[in-house]
């Protein structure tokens, strides 16, 4: 099997749909228009631990005190969602991707006020960054689906917890304090990327016929780009989400709502998928 930059192109061109893109440009627009209010008013939206309302716990999520805050998470969307609905698309999954982006707009804001209050603190919290975890936690099995799809039928998206666990790897060394609780989970995570590692090996050899319809070589370029492209953006973005340093500009980046966003994603819609909910109603709708 041979693709092309060409092929890529076209289909990628024929599949993006116009309303998709109207839908998703809504959130910058809305976290414009949020901003654009009153600081005050804004003050008001966010969430605060102390004197938590459920109203709050929604509106936080969509508001910043800085503009330097509002353009990181801007960034961070265009770049998140984007990846995430082209990996989506080409994938023939669609649909779940509308659905995961839905959740996380919805119901996921809610769900990660709660769980911060988990830990007393006299604070305010407020930003996107926790919705754009959640995408991020949404592209390991994206770029499963989309391996299996465009790539190599041996990888599935039960390979997928190899490249999330790879992600907690780093964040255990990165982003929390070096203490026998942050390198042990590091070497668990670790473990844990070994065994799927090996199973994949094991697939290769087992499946000789899948392994031959590869398509990760110079004649797919394009469509091998996208993978790496998006395996980039999964491993930079891991470094912003979780920086050495959790203060910035004398405030301090709730890493705790990063890695619960990160997580549930992830697990979420893993089991989705493991669990066959959408196969019965998904349908392969990508023009090759």
């Amino acid at each position: 099997m041979a693709l092309s930059t060409t092929d890529f192109i076209d289909v990628l061109h024929e599949n993006v749909r116009r309303m998709d893109l109207v839908l998703l440009s809504t959130v910058p627009v809305l976290l414009l228009l949020v901003h654009a209010l009153p600081e005050p008013v804004r003050r008001g939206l966010a969430f605060r631990f102390r004197a938590p309302t459920l109203v709050t716990a929604y509106t936080s999520h969509f508001v910043h005190l800085s503009l330097e805050h509002l353009l990181v998470n801007l960034v961070g969307y265009i770049l998140l969602a984007g990846v995430c609905y082209v990996l989506a698309v080409l994938a023939d999954r669609r649909q779940l991707f509308g659905m995961a982006i839905t959740t996380y707009l919805l119901a996921f804001p809610l769900v990660l006020s709660a769980l911060n209050l988990a830990i007393p603190r006299d604070a305010i919290g407020y930003g996107f960054s926790g919705v754009n975890m959640a995408l991020l936690g949404l592209l390991p099995l994206l770029l499963a689906e989309y391996t299996e799809q465009n790539l190599n039928p041996a990888v599935g998206v039960r390979h997928a917890p190899s490249l999330f666990f790879s992600g907690l790897v780093l964040v255990s060394l990165v982003a929390l304090p070096l203490t026998l609780l942050s390198v042990g989970l590091a070497i668990a995570a670790g473990f844990v990327v070994l065994l799927y590692a090996s199973s994949l090996r094991t697939s290769h050899r087992e499946s000789p016929t899948a392994a031959s319809e590869s398509v990760l070589t110079g004649s797919s370029s394009g469509w091998a780009d996208q993978f790496f492209i998006g395996l980039i953006v999964f491993l930079g973005y891991l470094f912003i989400g979780f920086p050495l340093s959790a203060t910035v500009d004398g405030a301090v980046l709730n890493t705790y709502a990063h890695l619960l966003g990160f997580c549930l994603a992830f697990i979420v819609h893993y089991l989705v998928l493991e669990l066959g909910l959408l196969d019965a109603t998904e349908t392969a709708d990508v023009q090759r």
